[in-house]
């Protein structure tokens, strides 16, 4: 968190502004936050909470219906101030500064998430795949990808700098994150079309005769078979996109990038096995599950350090 050549006023404030970053990062606990947790080095840690941060406050605010048109595009220029270095006044602004200043963190992960909060803005769920798979860039991939990137850092002088291409590593994770997105959908369906809220894409849904007010959990049957089939084919292709940047990690890293992904994969076999039945609960992880999945991949991976506790029960995502 400390940075040279600043004075001792500027450095308070980046020091106040990573701990309210911190706060931000970690509001409802979710998975990635608490995945990032274990991060052996604190500068790529806080270096998380501030990106992380920044992504998160303005996702929150459109989801809360709270943000508008105006304010996303202040948080832009805000987001672009602090890729020049200039501290912006939000919460984050001076965090972020200095993250991109010390660490190789390009801007496109940013301006892809702003696309999907203008989506989000002025629609309500997707009339395509195509249209899933555009917003999903921005929702899941860009905060995916710069998680990986921050694994993949390393010091050098005074600054951070990735052994490999930012666009190599947004590769390898892409598919990844959107089985995760994928299995979000599915896991939290019944919630969501009880709140009127529906991820699946709608030509899709009106090709199976899934769209009006006659259909029952039933007719969903065919629809989740092809659904499921598809995600479970780019989850094949996913694990072996990864291998190209797990070939560039430490036996942690690798960890913390498996338990990102082993949740939902886990759910997704554990929604096959109840007959692709989404409606009934069961698929859900009870703590016992995520236990083990966690002591599998210390197992696998970090077997050999000593291991901090994560405590994923409650979290959001989990």
């Amino acid at each position: 968190m400390n940075s040279p050549m600043k004075t001792k006023s500027t450095e308070a404030a980046i020091t106040e502004s990573y701990r309210r970053s911190e706060e931000i990062a970690a509001r409802k606990h979710p998975h990635l936050y608490r995945v990032a947790s274990l991060f052996p080095d604190r500068d790529r840690y806080w270096a998380f909470c501030a990106a992380y941060a920044s992504m998160r406050w303005v996702d929150d605010r459109i989801d809360n219906s709270a943000g508008s048109a105006d304010e996303l595009a202040r948080w832009q220029e805000e987001i672009n101030l602090a890729h020049r270095g200039k501290a912006g006044s939000s919460l984050y602004g001076p965090a972020l500064a200095d993250t991109f200043q010390r660490f190789d963190l390009p801007l496109e992960p940013w301006e892809k998430l702003a696309g999907a909060m203008k989506y989000d803005l002025l629609h309500s769920g997707f009339e395509s795949y195509d249209i899933f798979l555009s917003y999903a860039e921005g929702a899941t991939v860009a905060p995916a990808a710069v998680f990986s990137s921050l694994l993949l850092q390393r010091p050098k002088a005074d600054r951070y700098e990735l052994p490999i291409l930012y666009d190599v590593i947004h590769k390898a994770v892409r598919k990844a994150a959107i089985v995760c997105y994928e299995v979000h959908i599915l896991r939290d369906a019944k919630e969501d079309i009880a709140a009127g809220r529906n991820y699946f894409p709608r030509d899709e849904l009106d090709a199976y005769h899934l769209i009006g007010p006659h259909c029952s959990m039933s007719d969903w049957t065919e629809y989740l078979q092809f659904y499921i089939r598809r995600t479970q084919h780019r989850l094949r292709k996913a694990l072996t996109d990864m291998d190209t940047i797990e070939a560039h990690m430490t036996s942690r890293e690798k960890l913390m990038l498996h338990l990102l992904i082993e949740f939902y994969i886990y759910s997704l076999e554990k929604i096959i096995t109840k007959d692709n039945d989404i409606w009934n609960g069961r698929h859900f992880l009870n703590p016992n599950e995520i236990s083990n999945i966690v002591i599998m991949l210390q197992k696998r991976y970090d077997s050999d350090s000593i291991f901090p506790s994560l405590e994923l029960a409650g979290s959001e995502d989990v």
